[in-house]
């Protein structure tokens, strides 16, 4: 067994007898994935609107939620590809739930230059206005055409459904 599941056994209190009834386990480990995703969510939130809200302290503190949030999901997939999962393998990643992500995550670092590094000479609502809008604009066109590409698929299904 290696360092990262010895460390990650005592983490989880993998052994408790606990998780030795199997539902008990499928349930529990279902609402740890329930608060694991609020907790990306609200970090997410918080690093993304913390520079724009709060200005260069707020960038400071985004720093250190958007750090937080990025270890804890790297944790998350190390351990689950020691484990023989892959989340890039097993899951679409062009879902438009990513996608908001990213551009939460794409805001918040944005913000935090424009507070902490941004343009000399330029003014920083004009720099910002850009930044977010490109961001948010780029994220509904995915998701967009990731929505239209999934009712494509689905129309195409049903089409081909009926002609069986």
């Amino acid at each position: 067994m290696t360092a990262l599941m010895r460390i990650a056994r005592e983490i989880g209190d993998l052994d408790d007898e606990f998780y030795a009834d199997e539902r008990q386990r499928d349930v529990w480990n279902e609402a740890s994935a329930v608060g694991f995703q609020f907790v990306q969510w609200v970090a997410l939130a918080v690093g993304a609107t913390l520079p724009w809200l709060a200005g260069p302290t707020g960038a400071r503190v985004a720093i250190g939620v958007l750090a937080v949030w990025f270890v804890a999901s790297l944790v998350v997939m190390t351990y689950a590809r020691a484990r023989d999962v892959d989340v890039n393998v097993v899951s679409k990643t062009l879902r438009p739930r990513v996608m908001l992500a990213m551009a939460l995550y794409l805001a918040g670092v944005a913000g935090i230059w424009l507070q902490l590094a941004g343009p000399v000479g330029e003014e920083t609502e004009t720099v910002a206005g850009a930044v977010v809008g490109g961001a948010v604009g780029g994220g509904v066109a995915i998701a967009l055409i990731a929505w239209n590409r999934r009712r494509v698929r689905r129309r195409e299904a049903m089409e081909d459904a009926l002609d069986l």
